[in-house]
């Protein structure tokens, strides 16, 4: 009879043939769950960004960072921020610029108008006004409104 300690060995070498490889079953299982995921990660199409504008996904599939998540700018950056802040101080410059004879050619052809007509009603006996006099009233009016509403308001500020 046997005791409890002792156990029955119906194939006695194969527990040794376990003990000898099973380190080489480890490896084998490190393999397997350690780097199988992650060659197949690289090996993935990029997944659609959901039509977020700048939103690049690398190889991995995850979303890339976007150009202005770095708080610190760098050289390249801050250049091109001096240079579109110069183009842009420029660009309102000239349309003031614009804007200020387009105002001083304006009030020229109001003045113009105005004594035209002055000189218009001076001639004529009647109290009334005819029709062509009242339509350059009428442009007259509608220019100094735009000469109004231009002297009011500037580009930039």
């Amino acid at each position: 009879m046997k005791t409890a300690n002792e156990t029955f060995d119906a194939e006695p070498g194969r527990k040794a043939v376990f003990a000898t490889f099973g380190w080489l079953r480890g490896l084998a299982c490190l393999v397997v769950f350690g780097v199988v995921p992650q060659l197949a990660g690289h090996s993935q199409v990029p997944q659609y960004n959901g039509g977020l504008p700048g939103v690049e996904r690398s190889s991995s599939g995850m979303a890339g960072l976007p150009e202005n998540a770095n708080p610190r700018p760098d050289g390249v950056r801050a250049l091109r921020d001096a240079m579109q802040q110069q183009d842009n101080a420029k660009r309102i410059k000239e349309l003031n610029l614009q804007r200020q004879k387009d105002m001083t050619s304006d009030t020229v052809k109001l003045l113009e108008l105005a004594t035209q007509l002055n000189s218009e009603t001076k001639k004529s006996e009647n109290d009334r006004l005819s029709i062509l006099q009242l339509r350059q009233a009428e442009m007259i009016e509608k220019l100094a409104k735009s000469v109004r509403e231009k002297m009011s308001s500037t580009v930039g500020n």
